[in-house]
């Protein structure tokens, strides 16, 4: 294991529990823990660029469902190769990590806002929409509808059991929209009221299949025999490439105590139950393609089918692998 000082452990620690919780937060906190990391070596450069291959891979290990942690990772890493590679100083190395590292994350902002001026054109005044799961490009759109004089009601789940909705309520209700949180089992209940269901992703893969908080996929279901279209918020940042070659996104799973707490598991182990009554708790879900109306880009708005398109043509400029 790679040993880090007090602050970058921290900030992976952070990572590691979703203390910070949102795909974008993620890669912003790990490519700052990579800037420290870089600006406190000292040693030969092919020594940083192993130490910072070890630092990536320990990162990505710690959210590997998070396309946008990982897609910011591994642009870092292949600047650093590639600055390596022309055979000058530490301090040119370390200065080009940092600028691959601000560079990426510049990309991000300004895909933010773009998604919020191109999300907010589909929505209409007087709207009803439902959103599920804590995401800062969710918001963009709706601050942007916000700033375009726009009347709009928006139900939240609670997106248990961390309970990210409650924090995306509360951020929708500074924002002047009438809010109504329920939990996730009522989806159904209120999705007669409910106009468009707007959400973001963790990853999405190459068939336009969306990952995002586990009951993403269950809400959009219940849309779907509802006839209520389903719009999904993400920045092409968070496109997954493995997938061209049918690779698979992991799925990550939480701590059951977060599920049941740690009262439950106590009596189940006090009364012999552990190796019987099993606790799950998937952080995310997969949902089909053919279950999502539109994918918003800051590259425009896609069919899910058309994600293919857009992931080989941007394939230059994140350094991604295809594979033919």
């Amino acid at each position: 294991m790679l040993e880090v000082g007090g602050e970058i452990k921290r900030i992976l620690e952070d990572i590691r529990i979703k203390r910070i919780a949102s795909a974008d937060a993620t890669a912003l906190a790990a490519s700052e823990a990579v800037k420290m990391y870089v600006k406190e070596f000292y040693g030969r450069p092919d020594e940083l660029i192993s130490k910072l291959q070890d630092l990536c891979s320990t990162i990505i290990s710690l959210r590997p469902t998070t396309a946008s942690l990982r897609n910011c990772i591994n642009y870092i890493l292949k600047y650093a190769q590639i600055a390596y590679s022309e055979e000058k100083s530490l301090d040119f190395l370390r200065e080009e990590i940092v600028k691959a590292a601000d560079r990426f994350l510049r990309r991000m902002e300004e895909a933010k806002e773009k998604i919020g001026e191109i999300g907010s054109k589909r929505l209409e005044n007087g709207d009803v929409l439902l959103t599920h799961g804590y995401s800062t490009t969710v918001l963009s759109v709706l601050r942007k509808a916000r700033e375009e004089g726009k009347e709009l009601k928006i139900f939240v789940t609670e997106a248990r059991p961390e309970l990210e909705g409650r924090k995306m309520a509360y951020e929708i209700g500074k924002l002047g929209f009438k809010t109504t949180l329920i939990i996730d089992s009522a989806a159904r209940v209120f999705m007669g009221k409910i106009d468009k269901v707007l959400v973001g992703a963790e990853a999405i893969a190459a068939n336009g299949a969306i990952v995002n908080k586990v009951g993403t996929s269950t809400i959009a279901t219940v849309a779907y025999e509802a006839r209520v279209r389903v719009m999904v918020a993400a920045g092409s940042y968070k496109m997954s490439p493995e997938t061209v070659i049918g690779t698979l996104i992991e799925i990550e799973e939480g701590p059951i105590e977060s599920v049941v707490g740690f009262k439950y598991l106590k009596d189940l182990e006090k009364e012999g139950l552990s190796d019987r009554v099993r606790v799950r708790n998937p952080l995310f879900d997969v949902t089909p393609a053919n279950y999502i109306d539109l994918i918003i880009t800051e590259y425009g708005v896609f069919p899910s089918q058309g994600i293919y398109l857009l992931l080989t043509k941007l394939k230059d400029e994140y350094m991604w692998e295809l594979w033919e």
